[in-house]
């Protein structure tokens, strides 16, 4: 091949090389809300229109300096709800100040509420409890494999509850997600009482389904990582190939399951149609 060929093939790869940059870069960084509504006869009195706001797989990031873009975004939802679906630091780059100080500002927007993806049990055990105690340390509530009792906040004019609209919120360990722990957590359950079970893994949903759960939060496949047309979604951990869980809602007979894209990248770092995600769910009477 002659000199001339072979520099005008290598100034061609550099053009376009240079010029998917920007493409690559907005595909990683163009952070996006999505909205889904979540229907059910057990949305009763001030819990219809409640607005729970995911934050997902963020992996120590940055969004924006000190995450304001993220911070900006989730404060625009009007969340009455915040809850953190695991992997909020990254086992590769353990140091987790970044994520607690978006949790010391989350907590400011609403009340927050965390379980433990597959990122944080790659910690030691020792640094594991240590982390989770500085979790708590802003605000944050961890849910470790058990449920709390929650509605909106509001009351009549001698501050008494008012009206229906509890619900109760459980949340499992990421290792916890496919035992007898979410069945023992859910024999406990009130029939007529919505139950939200937070989630790390969604190739675990036939658990989710068997234990009775209402609604589901999860995250952890990262949208798929790419996302082509006509294929959608390329691979995703713990489902490999062609994964079946990877963004938005699904029924699984009475359950419904949402899954975040996430907000993060973690030992593949690059996205391809496939946006970061802060994701809010709208529960709607039915």
């Amino acid at each position: 091949m002659k000199k001339s060929t072979i520099a005008l093939v290598a100034a061609a790869g550099t053009t376009a090389v240079a010029a998917s940059i920007p493409y690559f870069y907005r595909q990683n960084t163009d952070l996006r809300a999505s909205h889904y509504v979540f229907r059910s006869p057990k949305v009763r009195g001030a819990l219809d229109g409640f607005r729970i706001v995911q934050v997902s797989d963020l992996h120590n990031r940055e969004l924006g300096k000190g995450n304001c873009h993220l911070l900006g975004l989730l404060e625009a939802q009007l969340p009455d709800l915040i809850v953190i679906t695991g992997d909020l630091v990254d086992s590769y780059h353990p140091n987790p100040e970044k994520a607690l100080q978006f949790c010391r500002a989350a907590v400011k927007a609403a009340p927050c509420y965390y379980v433990t993806g597959n990122h944080e049990h790659r910690m030691s055990q020792e640094r594991l409890t240590q982390f989770l105690r500085r979790i708590e340390d802003c605000g944050v509530t961890v849910l470790r494999n058990r449920a709390v009792e929650l509605g909106p906040h509001t009351t009549d004019a001698e501050g008494n509850p008012k009206g229906e609209g509890y619900f109760r919120l459980l949340g499992v360990d990421c290792q916890q997600g496919k035992t007898d722990t979410l069945q023992r957590l859910m024999q406990k359950r009130d029939p007529e009482e919505l139950n939200i079970l937070l989630a790390h893994k969604p190739h675990y949903a036939d658990y989710y389904e068997k234990a009775g759960v209402d609604l589901v939060l999860t995250g952890h496949a990262h949208g798929g990582q790419w996302r082509l047309p006509l294929v959608g979604a390329i691979y995703a951990p713990g489902q490999g190939l062609l994964p079946e869980y990877t963004a938005g809602m699904y029924r699984l007979g009475k359950t419904v399951m949402c899954v975040s894209r996430g907000l993060g990248n973690s030992s593949f770092p690059l996205r391809i149609e496939n946006k970061p995600e802060l994701v809010t769910v709208i529960l709607r009477a039915e």
